[in-house]
């Protein structure tokens, strides 16, 4: 205690104005020996004594009145060390940083403290013991909170430690809990109310997001997939919520509400199950906890139906003196959302925490950044412990092995003399020479070290934290269609227009709806697909006969058929001939999922699955057929929700002015009917 009582003293006592101490002696003298503490402290803020002549004075005192105390003679034995090796320009220097930069409203209650000392010694109350015992904890939360600012401000986080856990030993000699400490020591310093209180350990990412929401009205948190901004928002809920007592915290995520309730509120819950001393004065309920009607953190679901001015009315009119909106997947959250959060955020102290996955530089949040109406975190994979290391040191975040797949999987090294661009990155250096596994249990080459080009936008969102380039969300890249192009022409021109032998195609029928629409027939042999076989007409029996004929011309081993509307008696029309054939509702349930998301129907994933082969199978080849070219081209793609969405049906329509049924039957083939059962005459 003495070391601690010795650079308190040291930061307070040198820029105070030294007095002689006769004054000061006959007041010295009435103060019993349990009061020496109080003696000490009145020396050094009401006269500025060093520590020399608080040694002096206290030793002459104690001996005076044949007192032994060794405890106090060895404190300021230790007090007078680390004044005489503490310079006083550097104290002065210590305290004038934590003044102007940590301190802040607290300068106020020192003097109170101060005041406190004086008031103190000259009231005239019977009980003694309660009159030092008022002083000694007011002067106690003032100097926990000095201590804790100068061990933050100086980085020494076993520093922090261990002033915080004599705190809370302190409480409980007390017969106090841990949940009574003075969380408000923690209102300037987030990192350390998490490390200390949760005893958690962050990334310097998360230091930084937590840093930002302390210094920034508004922090926007561009984020790579699991690099904890969700874990952290919580965290980030919790300190507010308990280091200002009068606060109101609101949190939101884009619709449906199950993204609020399972990610942000699943983080808060868990908080509140492996911490209950924390909580033990809230009343916690379903996306509300409560400390008194006007303190509170709760969930705001945002509507996906009704007004826009009704979604703006439902985050307007929230005032605090301490008021805090954290915001999830704010990529996809509506503007209106927005306005009626910037009208709560004028008066006291006011934060607004925006986290997404930058997947496109559009909406609200986006504007803030360009228009620099936001302070912007970038939370990567690059910079995530478990990519540094290698070891899972947190565990459920990115993995290496997962980042080097991905790296793998949706980028290529830089050709010899290809220009470095926006959609280029340098491979870290801890992770040149590393390899990870594929899903079938491949082993990847050594990543080698240089520069790479992103083929998948995904990779700038999901790893790096960036937003990919114009144009990105583009499903199918024309590079990887004129690449099937061109070997399909190579093959033919080798083998002649005969598929490779030995290979029985996979075939699928998309069924005209209307009078303008077709019918085709597509059949693919592992990756070389045949000419598409088009034909008009809109009776079913007349379509599963055709059908049936081509399955018996290609060899099909069996067909997919598009089973909408009137497709749906095809394929049973087509079993009642010997066909394998099976009905493919493309708006039914989706039978696997993706890193960037879940699907939302089966079409998308479909249509995924044909992306990602002729994007990753070098033996992918596509006939000339300058429709099914313009087809596949023109879909687009969104991660909504955390939905994988492919460009509508309707929307293609109206853009090409006519059905896609080339590209419907292309990517019916991609379909397995054994993962659903599907079934011979659904």
């Amino acid at each position: 205690m003495g070391c601690v009582w010795g650079v308190f003293g040291v930061c307070l006592g040198s820029v105070v104005n030294c007095r002689g101490m006769s004054v000061y002696m006959g007041r010295v003298s009435k103060i019993e020996t349990y009061d020496l503490r109080d003696m000490v402290l009145g020396l050094y803020f009401d006269k500025g004594f060093s520590g020399d002549a608080i040694a002096e004075t206290v030793n002459d005192h104690l001996v005076e009145r044949g007192i032994d105390d060794t405890v106090h003679r060895r404190a300021i034995s230790r007090f007078l060390r680390v004044e005489r090796e503490t310079r006083q320009t550097q104290a002065r220097a210590a305290y004038s940083e934590y003044a102007s930069e940590t301190l802040g409203s607290d300068l106020d209650a020192l003097e109170e403290v101060k005041g406190w000392h004086l008031t103190v010694f000259r009231k005239k109350e019977n009980d003694h013991k309660k009159r030092r015992n008022a002083a000694v904890d007011l002067v106690k939360t003032i100097e926990t909170k000095l201590k804790l600012a100068l061990a933050c401000d100086s980085g020494d986080k076993s520093q922090v430690l261990a002033i915080v856990k004599n705190e809370v030993a302190a409480l409980s000699g007390a017969n106090r809990s841990a949940g009574d400490l003075d969380y408000t020591i923690f209102q300037k310093n987030p990192t350390a109310f998490g490390e200390v209180i949760l005893g958690e350990t962050y990334t310097d990412d998360v230091r930084v997001l937590m840093d930002s929401v302390r210094d920034n009205q508004v922090t926007v948190a561009r984020s790579a997939n699991a690099t904890g901004k969700t874990h952290a928002a919580a965290r980030i809920a919790s300190w507010w919520l308990k280091c200002f007592e009068d606060s109101q915290v609101y949190t939101a995520a884009a619709p449906p509400e199950n993204n609020l309730k399972k990610l942000l509120w699943g983080e808060i819950v868990g908080l509140t199950e492996n911490h209950p001393e924390l909580f033990k004065d809230f009343t916690c309920q379903s996306l509300h906890i409560s400390r008194n009607a006007q303190s509170f953190l709760t969930g705001v679901t945002i509507p996906m139906s009704g007004t826009e001015q009704a979604r703006e009315a439902k985050f307007s009119g929230k005032h605090a003196p301490h008021l805090l909106f954290i915001l999830d997947e704010g990529d996809a959250i509506p503007d209106e959302v927005y306005r009626g959060i910037e009208s709560c955020m004028s008066g006291g102290n006011a934060r607004l925490l925006v986290m997404f996955n930058p997947r496109g530089e559009q909406g609200e949040v986006w504007r803030m950044e360009r228009d620099e109406r936001a302070a912007v975190v970038e939370l990567t994979a690059f910079r995530h412990p478990n990519v540094v290391t290698g070891e899972d040191i947190i565990p459920g975040a990115v993995t290496r092995a997962k980042t080097i797949s991905r790296i793998h999987k949706w980028t290529r090294p830089l050709a010899e003399g290809e220009q470095i661009d926006s959609e280029c990155f340098e491979l870290p250096d801890f992770l040149e020479g590393q390899t990870s596994v594929n899903e079938a249990g491949k082993e990847y080459p050594p990543l080698k070290a240089g520069w790479y080009k992103i083929m998948e936008p995904a990779f700038s969102y999901m790893v790096l934290g960036q937003y990919p380039s114009v144009g990105s969300s583009q499903l199918i890249s024309r590079d990887w269609v004129s690449r099937a192009r061109a070997r399909w022409d190579s093959f033919v021109a080798e083998n002649g227009e005969v598929p490779p032998a030995g290979v029985r195609p996979v075939s699928g029928l998309d069924v005209a709806e209307f009078g303008v629409d077709a019918n085709v027939f597509c059949s693919r042999y592992g990756g070389w697909v045949a000419k598409m076989r088009p034909w008009n007409g809109v009776d079913p029996t007349a379509t599963a006969d055709r059908g049936a004929a081509e399955a018996a011309d290609a060899g099909s081993s069996y067909v997919n058929v598009d089973g909408t509307g009137v497709g749906a008696g095809v394929a049973p029309g087509m079993q009642k001939l010997n066909t394998t054939a099976f009905t493919v509702k493309t708006a039914g349930k989706p039978t696997k999922t993706t890193d960037l998301g879940d699907f939302k129907i089966l079409r998308d994933q479909l249509w995924w699955e044909c992306r990602e082969w002729l994007r990753t199978d070098p033996g992918a080849m596509l006939p000339p057929d300058e429709l099914l070219v313009e087809e596949i081209l023109l879909p687009d793609y969104r991660v909504d929700g955390g939905k994988l969405r492919i460009m509508q049906k309707d929307v293609m329509k109206e853009k090409l002015k006519r059905s896609p049924d080339r590209a419907d039957a292309l990517i019916l083939t991609f379909h397995d009917p054994g993962r659903l059962f599907d079934g011979v005459g659904e």
